[in-house]
């Protein structure tokens, strides 16, 4: 049952209304609860997948941003499961990284990633995980403190350790979130988990996002592009997920099928290790003969 205003959903909100200016306070008020600190954006990003022409059958949406710390927070709403997707979460910070590295600069001017992934699919058994670089003793296991290592990251880079250098990895598992409310990322978590702004939520800006991206402020043209959207992305996720699906039983199958073969290979090896006849291979084995004799001709 609703407890509380509904909202559109944070997919569509990115996609076509948080590139506004005028609502970069929404995306602030979010990242101030998830990152325990003052953000202050100054402009939405192009890249590869956050523009605006993008198809709406995509499973994924996407906002490049870059703020007044002149960092890159990478903020990425996902449906569907991918097998490779956290190769892919490093691969999209360290072509940012890449393309925001002028030919020629030094490695000093380097920019900070962060990537933060609010998904639909479970990635571990908790609600949000935070992915970060550290160096330890390998022996103590002691944590290198960044001070020590200050004069290493460059005199122009204004970086005050190396933790400012490094991407940081957010992930933020929407279904696992119980909507038990006790901190202000949690209010945020709810909304995108429920499309609705829970009753009494006072995370910052979050009243701003129940103003401004309320479903029942719609025009009638906007409801109907907003409810194709929704379409969409059901049938997406439903295509992302079956393919998903078949290629892991394909792959079992595949991979039983290869066991099946090897274990044949190793237990005729092992016979012929043992100076057994071929005709009981072939009967303890329930091979013919000849099976037994491709078997050992592929041993050769």
């Amino acid at each position: 049952m609703k407890q509380g205003r509904e909202v559109i959903s944070f997919d569509y909100a990115m996609k076509y209304i948080l590139r506004e200016k005028s609502n970069f306070d929404i995306l602030e008020g979010f990242l101030y609860a998830l990152l325990n600190e003052e953000v202050k954006i100054l402009e939405i990003l192009e890249s590869e997948n956050n523009k605006n022409d993008i198809d709406l059958k995509s499973n994924r949406v996407d906002l490049l941003t870059r703020d007044e710390q002149n960092r890159r927070m990478i903020i990425e709403i996902q449906y569907a499961a991918e097998s490779d997707y956290l190769q892919r979460l490093l691969y999209e910070t360290s072509r940012t990284i890449r393309n925001n590295l002028s030919d020629g600069a030094r490695y000093e001017e380097v920019i900070k990633v962060i990537s933060i992934s609010i998904s639909y699919f479970d990635i571990g058994t908790k609600c949000v995980y935070k992915g970060e670089m550290s160096f330890r003793d390998i022996k103590t296991k002691e944590n290198l403190i960044p001070e020590k290592a200050d004069k290493y990251i460059g005199i122009k880079s204004k970086k005050k350790n190396y933790k400012e250098i490094f991407p940081e990895y957010y992930l933020i598992n929407t279904r696992l979130f119980n909507d038990n409310v006790e901190t202000d990322l949690d209010d945020w978590i709810y909304m995108f988990k429920n499309s609705e702004v829970r009753e009494g939520a006072t995370a910052k800006s979050i009243d701003k996002a129940k103003e401004r991206l309320d479903v029942l402020k719609m025009s009638k043209k906007e409801r109907s592009k907003y409810n194709n959207f929704l379409d969409e992305r059901r049938k997406s996720a439903s295509q992302y997920h079956t393919a998903y699906t078949e290629g892991i039983e394909q792959g079992i199958k595949q991979g039983i099928k290869q066991g099946i073969e090897q274990n044949k290979k190793e237990f005729v090896k092992r016979g012929l290790d043992k100076k057994i006849s071929i005709a009981m291979i072939a009967e303890l084995a329930e091979l013919s003969i000849e099976e037994v004799k491709a078997i050992i001709k592929n041993l050769s």
